[in-house]
């Protein structure tokens, strides 16, 4: 595991923010909304720039935004930036995009053999039920999916799944896994399928409530849309960023009275970094070197 140390802190979020004003360019150029979100927007509202011991950069963007931008970046040469997803990126488990710089590296799980840049996370927004229990029942089916789609991703050699045998308990989940293993492409579309169904259940445009199906916060991932109804700019870094126009009542939601500090003791990164390199792209086959090593 490679430790972003202070010394290094700087020169991370110098990309990060290069990253975030080309992303930021995009949507002004293409008139895309998008907003801040989690810790990104709290770092705007109470720090004017990162949270001191964040590392990341989040957003979020209307269904219909978020796919004209995908379109946009599928078309367009896009310089030394690249948008990665599930549908051109090799062992990319996650149901959301990185905007990334083609010159870094980060590999940020030592069992997934997925390499990018630096990034940016752009997390889609979609519609969903107006019934809660509803809504939060189609989050639940979600993240089952997501959670095989992870689960497909996260082993590269096939003798990873032999222990498995020494305890009948897993036998089923061995079966599970050798099929994911031998059919891991058509089972990997497969299940891209489903989580793409269940977001276009409910069109953004005429839903009531929003939900972020790949949110980490459960069943806070759903909300009322009119919290998003508009924007409100916020510097950060310089750079103008938009949030929610109904910010506080979005904010509060998630992480109760924001404007207080964490204790100190939980004033850290909690995001996974097994390798990373600010100067260049470097393979899977050196990285694994490196981490033997």
């Amino acid at each position: 595991m490679m430790i972003l140390t202070p010394a290094l802190q700087p020169r991370w979020n110098a990309v990060l923010l290069d990253i975030f004003q080309r992303f930021i360019a995009l949507c002004k150029t293409h008139n895309l909304t998008y907003y801040c979100a989690g810790g990104t927007a709290i770092g705007a509202i109470r720090h004017q720039g990162f949270i001191p011991w964040d590392d990341d950069v989040d957003v979020f963007m209307p269904r219909p935004d978020y796919d004209r931008l995908m379109d946009i970046c599928a078309r367009q040469d896009m310089g030394r930036y690249e948008l990665c997803t599930p549908y051109n990126t090799p062992n990319y488990f996650m149901h959301f995009s990185k905007l990334c710089r083609r010159d870094t590296t980060i590999m940020e799980r030592v069992d997934t053999p997925c390499v990018y840049g630096m990034f940016i996370d752009i997390f889609p927004l979609d519609g969903t039920a107006d019934d809660k229990d509803e809504a939060l029942q189609l989050k639940r089916r979600f993240e089952k999916i997501q959670n095989r789609m992870e689960a497909i991703s996260t082993r590269y050699r096939f003798t990873d799944y032999l222990g498995l045998l020494k305890q009948p308990h897993e036998w089923g989940r061995f079966v599970r896994k050798t099929f994911g293993f031998v059919a891991r492409g058509a089972y990997r579309r497969y299940l891209l399928r489903k989580m793409d169904a269940i977001c276009r259940l409910y069109p953004f445009e005429k839903a009531t409530n929003v939900v972020t199906y790949s949110g980490v916060y459960h069943a806070k991932e759903v909300y009322p849309k009119a919290w998003i109804a508009g924007t409100k700019r916020f510097m950060f870094e310089g750079l103008e960023v938009d949030l929610p126009l109904r910010y506080d009542e979005y904010l509060r939601h998630f992480f109760g009275d924001y404007m207080q500090l964490p204790p100190v003791e939980q004033r850290m990164s909690h995001h996974e970094k097994v390798y990373f390199n600010m100067d260049e792209r470097v393979s899977l086959a050196t990285i694994r070197q490196t981490i033997r090593k």
